[in-house]
């Protein structure tokens, strides 16, 4: 098994992260996706024996680290039956023990899974990430406390081990979305190849997306992103494009889960967030450019 952990914040330390996943894997690259040399990486003069530093410098955003990754394990000869996706916030404490299951063991070992992961619990907020199962007609929130292994359609990325045949089945990650949703449509694609995703809600890793904020709404608690201005082009532009692109595929996903997912932005932005103007005004930009702009250079899937 290999893991690929990407550094991109300037004040990260990774150190203990490497120490422990050092000790529960073959080989670690640590990808430096910093615009400019990450401090941490370049004040090391010694990594452990087995984990790999490349730099990558945010060429492709999120979905070229891990592609660049990837390349990087092949090109060096390193083979691997399965490899683990962290960010620098990932706490990678319940990994052991996840790897462990039996559960988890099974549908490793078996051709027609791509991916398992834990559960995430968001850091700032407390709140469980939901699982989400796909019909082609309705789209399933399993409930956030749900346990056991769960078939589901989307992970994130962070923590998920996805199975080395499964992707080269699935090829590479789509580096014109960058960041946001690079992990979503990942596993639409590996649905279409027939592939199975799971989460396993009896494992809890805790894990921060933007800067998340409880608020209320129609007697709901609900949580905003907290992400900048720029972010929140690039989430406007992803989702509609991605809803645009599977809207024959994936009519569910699209007309609900999609326009779902942009409204939530925009309710949370108007109710629980600063730079309310320049935050809406982007978000607006972003989806006006995912529906009509024809220049996107955003890989078909």
């Amino acid at each position: 098994m290999a893991a690929v952990l990407v550094l991109f914040d300037p004040t990260a330390n990774p150190e203990a992260t490497l120490s422990q996943l050092s000790t529960l894997v073959g080989t670690v690259v640590l990808v430096d996706n910093a615009e400019f040399v990450h401090p941490w990486c370049a004040a090391q003069e010694a990594l452990p024996h087995n984990v790999l530093q490349y730099r990558n410098a945010n060429a492709g955003g999120l979905a070229g680290a891990y592609n660049a990754a990837l390349s990087f394990l092949r090109l060096n000869g390193i083979s691997f039956s399965q490899v683990v996706f962290l960010d620098e916030d990932s706490d990678v404490s319940v990994l052991a023990a996840f790897m462990r299951d039996q559960e988890v063991m099974r549908v490793l070992a078996s051709p027609s899974t791509a991916a398992v992961a834990p559960a995430f619990r968001e850091r700032e907020t407390g709140m469980r990430g939901r699982g989400i199962l796909l019909e082609r007609w309705h789209v399933h929130f399993l409930a956030r406390d749900a346990q056991g292994l769960q078939t589901v359609t989307l992970l994130i990325n962070s923590m998920s081990v996805w199975r080395a045949d499964a992707l080269k089945r699935i090829g590479d990650f789509n580096e014109g979305l960058a960041i946001d949703l690079v992990d979503t449509e990942y596993c639409l694609r590996a649905r279409h190849a027939e592939l199975k995703v799971y989460m396993h809600g009896s494992h809890e890793f805790l894990h921060t997306i933007g800067h998340r904020r409880i608020y209320k709404f129609l007697g709901r608690t609900l949580q905003s992103g907290g992400h900048s201005p720029a972010r929140r082009y690039l989430i406007g532009r992803n989702t509609a494009w991605l809803g645009r692109t599977y809207v024959f595929k994936e009519p569910a996903w699209s007309l609900f889960f999609c326009v779902g997912r942009l409204a939530h932005e925009f309710i949370g932005i108007a109710l629980a967030e600063d730079e309310r103007g320049k935050k809406l005004s982007q978000l607006t930009r972003g989806v006006l450019a995912g529906i009509f702009m024809r220049r996107l250079r955003l890989q078909a899937p």
